[in-house]
């Protein structure tokens, strides 16, 4: 079945460069030696907005005007991270349009400014 919307080049004139931080599971490899977990961090492109008025008001103060409404073209797994503007956001919401479009929405918390 063919999309009914198609936002992508929408979102690709206001999507900014950013970085997708997320965490790779440790593990042993084929020589049985353990490797720690550890982050991997991959350039991507997002549209990086406020959180809308409404929604700030319907979250009853889990989202704060420091928070981030996230669309993309790509999927990101929940718990990982955004990098904009030396901002880091965890990823606390997904909302998954792609059975009617071709974007990913997303409710990203403020973590903490990156050096």
């Amino acid at each position: 079945m063919a999309k009914l919307y198609n936002f992508a080049r929408l979102v690709g004139k206001y999507s900014v460069p950013c970085q997708h931080v997320a965490r790779q599971p440790g593990g042993y490899d084929e020589d049985g030696i353990w490797h720690e977990p550890q982050d991997v961090t991959v350039d991507t492109k997002a549209a990086i907005l406020p959180v809308p008025e409404r929604t700030l008001y319907e979250s009853g103060g889990r989202y704060t005007t420091a928070d981030r409404l996230i669309i993309s073209l790509e999927q990101y797994p929940m718990q990982s991270h955004i990098v904009y503007k030396g901002q880091k956001y965890r990823i606390e919401e997904t909302a998954d349009y792609t059975e009617y479009a071709d974007f990913y929405q997303y409710l990203a918390k403020w973590v903490s400014a990156v050096d």
